[in-house]
């Protein structure tokens, strides 16, 4: 439960105050539509529940004593009969609800109207000729439509045969599912907390609006087709096409080191899983969106693609990166990034010193073969430095560092990344290798010791307890050796 909560709770330890702002607007969109959606459920409850009071006190101070005065038996036959036409005539005077359910019993009330009660000829006198049967259609998707816009579900939400087009700045806050406004919240934090290390926030927040507006005018293209034909009178809503646009964004950028493969790989499974969303769990309509997902997604990598890197209070924050990339060779613009982030650690833009050390350092120890001396200088720098980096890429430099055999780095890494850690399965692995680093090269064997025996007193009967078990063995013998070694003596020359 612990390691659940503390990966749950990563994200915080660097959310700013308009992340935590976002993720409000985000709850009350989400209390809002859930709101809305379920309100005519639980109106239609209140009114079974108050079909059976009503009916009971009805029956109870009249209706059993009618029965009564005229000789009958009021029994439980009779009641359950009565109570049947007790409730058709409640729901006479109070229609369900359920709009779905009530807009069928609409139609047929309208045609009833229409072919009997004067419909036709109201409608004759009115427009001076015979109505056909196209503007019947017409009348009656007029009347239920006056109905629907009660609802903010309907009439906030784009409909593409109506043309409502002043629905396109509303129809974004609702969502068509849970899943949908599951995958919205995840996907935009995501989305946005990466962008924002090489745009304008502000930039982001922007292009988030705009598309969200303008993503229903090339829906209402794809379904004036004639495979989508069918889902024009469906209701759009949501921000699938924006997210796919800002994930795309994510992917593609001039300058590949900008981008972790992790960051890539999940805006890729987040294409996918909106179009399966969007197909699968989502109604008519949103076929069309899972089709034209993948066409936001590449505009929104042509953006990526070309949008500049946000300039900083320094103006050559980002020139190893980008001025100075093919005017050096790879390792020389690799120290030279390094170099950069520990100038600007010093002058406090920590932010930037982040993301500049953390590239750095990364393709450092990417080099072949490697520089051990470099990578040495640059890990006691880049710990000693003030920077926001996560405990997960001080763990994640530190097993490359002891993959490389670069044991000295590996343990400032590790130390590095204990200090920032919460979850004690993390803490007891980066411990162990220590323990281990320190006995292999031998230094302060005593202080290896100890990280190794808070590895077993975490938990002492698993198999990273019988690892720190053997190498505490050999500690034993390094310092027995050590001990017992014989003291070198000079002599003094004359």
């Amino acid at each position: 439960m612990k390691k659940i909560l503390s990966i749950l709770l990563t994200p915080f330890k660097v959310f700013k105050i308009h992340h935590y702002i976002t993720l409000v607007a985000f709850i009350a969109i989400g209390i809002f539509n859930f709101q809305t959606t379920f309100d005519p459920t639980v109106q239609q409850l209140r009114q079974e529940k108050d079909i059976h009071q009503s009916f009971e006190k009805w029956w109870n101070e009249e209706r059993a004593e009618e029965f009564k005065k005229v000789g009958l038996v009021p029994d439980k036959k009779l009641k359950k009969e009565e109570f049947e036409l007790y409730k058709e005539r409640y729901r006479v005077e109070n229609p369900t609800p359920i709009v779905e359910d009530r807009v069928e019993q609409m139609k047929g009330e309208f045609r009833e109207w229409w072919e009997n009660q004067g419909g036709k000829e109201q409608y004759a006198e009115e427009h001076g000729s015979f109505p056909t049967d196209k503007q019947y259609e017409a009348e009656l998707e007029k009347w239920i439509n006056n109905y629907k816009d009660k609802f903010a579900r309907y009439r906030w939400a784009y409909i593409p045969s109506r043309g409502n087009t002043e629905s396109l700045l509303t129809c974004s806050i609702l969502f068509p599912s849970f899943w949908s406004y599951l995958f919205c919240v995840l996907f935009f934090m995501f989305a946005l907390m990466q962008l924002e290390k090489r745009w304008n926030t502000l930039y982001v927040y922007a292009f988030a609006i705009v598309i969200a507006i303008i993503s229903g005018f090339f829906v209402d293209l794809l379904v004036n087709t004639s495979f989508f034909e069918q889902f024009a009178s469906d209701r759009y809503m949501g921000v699938s096409l924006m997210l796919c646009f800002l994930l795309g964004a994510n992917t593609f950028d001039k300058d590949r080191e900008c981008l972790p493969s992790y960051v890539c790989k999940i805006s890729e499974a987040g294409l996918v899983i909106s179009m399966a969303i969007d197909w699968f769990l989502n109604p008519g309509i949103f076929n069309a969106v899972a089709a034209e997902s993948p066409v936001f997604f590449a505009l929104g990598g042509l953006a990526g693609y070309y949008m500049p890197h946000r300039s900083e209070p320094s103006t050559e924050v980002n020139a190893p990166i980008h001025e100075t990339v093919e005017k050096t060779a790879p390792g020389e613009r690799t120290r030279k990034m390094i170099s950069k982030g520990l100038e600007e650690a010093n002058n406090g833009s920590t932010e930037n010193a982040s993301r500049l050390l953390q590239y750095g350092l990364t393709a450092l120890l990417q080099e072949q073969p490697v520089k051990f001396q470099d990578v040495k200088d640059a890990v006691n720098k880049i710990v000693g430095s003030y920077i926001e980096l996560p405990s997960t890429q001080w763990f994640e430099w530190g097993a490359t560092a002891k993959q490389k055999n670069i044991p000295e780095a590996a343990i400032v890494l590790l130390e590095k990344g204990i200090a920032k850690e919460t979850d004690p399965n993390f803490i007891r692995r980066a411990h162990l290798d220590i323990g281990e680093l320190r006995i292999q090269i031998k230094l302060d064997v005593n202080v290896a010791m100890e990280h190794l025996a808070k590895v077993i007193k975490e938990k002492d009967d698993d198999k990273l307890a019988e690892q720190a078990k053997k190498l505490m063995e050999q500690g034993k013998d390094i310092l027995v050796q050590q001990a017992y070694a014989p003291t070198r003596t000079f002599k003094v020359s004359n």
